[in-house]
């Protein structure tokens, strides 16, 4: 076995998530029970907190040492990026992506991200277990979250992407099989 199947790391994620939801849900309760003085009950949420903490904990140590000993891959953590001062709402500009010697610029960044993941080969992509904001990259069932996701070949794509996490994900897909990538980003 290569991997964990995709089904399982889907639910896994799906399993911490709720986790870390869960958590928050006891921390501001806790913190609530502060404020008008009920601090038995702050010191049982807090208790109960930490031991979906330690549970959570469990169970990823428990599915790397699986990954490990069957030479699955493991459960990667989350990267996150600090937000840009610079950073504004306004409409983005486009990414150019120059893969296998084509060319690939369309009209938006999750236009061209996609037909960037077609051309790598959204099978071997999906053998990378890539994940995007907590869900999978490429799935074969969609995501009940509020992450965007394009049907595309039978797969369901994450395109809940900006320039910089696109960028990072193509690159880091392009390096992991082998094929030159080259990703400009075109203000409007």
């Amino acid at each position: 076995m290569n991997r964990l199947p995709e089904a399982v790391t889907t639910k896994f994620i799906e399993l911490f998530a709720t986790l870390k939801y869960t958590t928050d849900d006891l921390k501001m309760a806790g913190a609530e029970a502060n404020l008008i003085g009920d601090f038995s009950q702050v010191a049982a949420l807090n208790d109960s907190c930490r031991k979906l903490q330690a549970f959570e904990a469990e169970i990823k140590a428990t599915v790397n040492n699986y990954a490990s000993n069957y030479n699955a891959r493991p459960v990667e953590k989350a990267i996150f990026h600090k937000k840009d001062r610079n950073r504004t709402r306004k409409p983005g500009g486009r990414l150019r992506v120059i893969v296998a010697d084509k060319v690939i610029e369309e009209p938006t960044i999750a236009e061209t991200f996609v037909k960037t993941l077609r051309v790598f080969g959204l099978e071997r992509v999906a053998r990378l277990n890539k994940v995007v904001t907590s869900i999978p990259l490429i799935a074969k069932t969609p995501v009940n979250s509020y992450q965007a996701q394009r049907r595309c070949d039978g797969w369901f794509i994450t395109t809940h992407v900006n320039k910089v996490s696109a960028t990072t994900v193509l690159e880091e897909i392009g390096k992991a099989l082998n094929m030159a990538v080259k990703v400009e980003f075109i203000e409007r």
